[in-house]
């Protein structure tokens, strides 16, 4: 579970990525990047390598402005980018799908959207967990993954599965609330309390608010 509050997770998140988006980049953004960090040093090194491969698909898009010759912005937006995922994998390196559930019923979100965010992270969960069963059985097969007839038909045949698993899983679930005289809420454990380091992290994230968009 991430060290930080999950409401302010949520929130930092999304204040810390709209005003990267739309404003310049300054080393004033690092501040919550080296805030969190120094919460989350033991994982940096896991972070660090996720960053790295998503540098892959934000690389294309600064080649791609190069090559228009817009270097200064390419540049730009690509130091952004990596800015707002970076401060993003640090924030939610130990969080689950969960706090944000959390995160969003303890803001006071409809009922109904709380509940829909909710059973859509049960059901991805639950179709991973058998894509992983399913992956599993083919490697002891001896299935190995390449351009043949065969392996496209394996493909078909595994997504096709999912597919047909995922509405029998969702028709059981609706049937199982239904008896349970579910009325649209999902009642959770929630923890609002603040520590200093939430404090800390809105503050920082306030500062630049204030700066960027009030002043």
């Amino acid at each position: 579970m991430s060290r930080f509050n999950s409401s302010i997770i949520l929130i930092s998140a999304l204040l810390y990525s709209i005003i990267v988006s739309f404003n310049k980049a300054e080393l004033l953004f690092l501040l919550p990047i080296i805030f969190a960090a120094f919460y989350e040093y033991k994982n940096i090194l896991t972070i660090l390598k996720k960053l790295f491969f998503l540098n892959f698909f934000i690389g294309m898009l600064f080649v791609f402005l190069i090559l228009q010759g817009d270097v200064q912005n390419g540049i730009n937006i690509y130091i952004r980018t990596n800015m707002i995922i970076l401060f993003n994998l640090l924030l939610f390196s130990k969080s689950s799908g969960y706090d944000i559930v959390r995160a969003l019923n303890e803001l006071k979100f409809p009922k109904e959207f709380v509940s829909s965010v909710y059973f859509s992270l049960k059901m991805i969960q639950t179709l991973t967990d058998e894509f992983k069963k399913i992956k599993q059985t083919l490697r002891a097969r001896g299935f190995r993954a390449n351009s043949s007839l065969f392996a496209y038909e394996t493909y078909g045949n595994l997504f096709g599965h999912i597919f047909v698993k995922s509405i029998k899983k969702a028709q059981a679930l609706q049937d199982s609330f239904k008896l349970r005289g579910f009325n649209g809420k999902i009642y959770l454990i929630s923890s609002s309390s603040l520590s200093l380091h939430d404090v800390g992290l809105i503050f920082l994230v306030c500062v630049l608010y204030v700066k960027e968009v009030v002043v």
